[in-house]
């Protein structure tokens, strides 16, 4: 895995170095990768040096300097030794779960911050008070992330935008998870990470990555993702009092069968939610809800997003690849 670093006073020496490291040689021995921590070394100089470029693209995107760096999984520290060489080391940790690494990093890079915790475990928010302060934008991430508990950490970075812990991710995947990140409706890829990401970030593919950069090589092809998350305001208004948690147990209803029409996947959630008769009335040919006040006066200012959650007419008879993002936050109200 990779590793992260921000944006304190390096000079123009430091940056003429980055461009002649290799990948740091794992001791011999004693650093097999472990299958159980779904390791993958990152060991084509490269391509860590087109992750790192993405990385200040996506952590400058909204304007803010790369501070607040996190990265996840560093392992033996390809990622890390040129994100130390590009950003310096103030305000740039490291979560690392494998003691071996933690040792590692510690010894190589003195004056780094590594935390031996799991991933799964970390709470952006108190991540983001203590590396930046409350006041200070959201932490930049960066990570090769173990195939196996990728969705696990991208819905963790949703969570986290709601408080504005996070503000940008800069994350490498399985190619298949990450183009369903991007998916437009009405195609194979189309599901429950589309709806969610589409509404809570402003995402993009930089690249693919081949197995051959990675040791031990994976026998599937991966890619570099870039997410932008929105901003606590802009989430509150998208969602208008729609929680997050009914939103996904709606998209798990709908998607679980995702060529039945959503009327037939709804009814059972909604009749143990509201009992058969209201169910039957929400999900029945009565009129269309309109959206709430706010996101309609959103939508007359010009707001993208807002204009398009307006439910269609017949929409409890589409099935979920034909309803779009901003639309079903609106069949989770309905």
């Amino acid at each position: 895995a990779p590793s992260s670093s921000s944006s304190a006073g390096v000079n123009d020496g430091d940056r003429g170095e980055a461009a002649s490291l290799v990948p740091p040689k794992l001791p011999k021995g004693e650093f097999r990768p472990k299958q159980s921590l779904g390791q993958n070394f990152l060991v084509d100089q490269n391509t860590i040096q087109r992750i790192v470029d993405k990385f200040g693209e996506d952590a400058r995107r909204g304007g803010e300097a790369v501070d607040g760096l996190v990265e996840l999984g560093p392992g033996p520290g390809a990622l890390t030794q040129l994100l130390i060489a590009t950003h310096g080391l103030s305000n740039f940790l490291c979560i690392e779960i494998d003691p071996r690494s933690v040792s590692l990093l510690r010894s190589s890079h003195p004056g780094l911050d590594v935390r031996h915790s799991d991933v799964l475990q970390v709470s952006y928010r108190d991540l983001k008070e203590e590396v930046v302060g409350g006041e200070g934008p959201g932490l930049a991430v960066v990570g090769n992330l173990p195939y196996y508990i990728t969705s696990q950490i991208l819905f963790a970075f949703c969570d986290a935008a709601h408080f504005g812990a996070v503000r940008s991710a800069t994350v490498t995947m399985q190619l298949e998870v990450g183009q369903r990140l991007v998916a437009d409706t009405r195609s194979r890829a189309y599901g429950i990470l589309s709806v969610v990401f589409q509404v809570y970030a402003e995402g993009r593919m930089h690249f693919k990555i081949p197995n051959t950069v990675f040791y031990p090589k994976p026998k599937v092809t991966s890619c570099l993702m870039g997410l932008n998350f929105h901003s606590e305001e802009v989430l509150k208004g998208r969602l208008a009092g729609v929680r997050p948690e009914d939103l996904r147990v709606v998209l798990k209803a709908c998607f679980r069968q995702r060529r039945k029409r959503v009327r037939n996947s709804l009814k059972k959630l909604l009749a143990a939610r509201l009992g058969e008769a209201e169910a039957a009335r929400v999900l029945g040919a009565g009129p269309v809800p309109d959206p709430p006040l706010e996101v309609r006066k959103r939508a007359e200012e010009g707001d993208a997003f807002a204009a398009g959650q307006a439910l269609p007419v017949g929409w409890q008879d589409m099935r979920p690849e034909e309803i779009t993002p901003p639309q079903f936050v609106e069949v989770t109200r309905a």
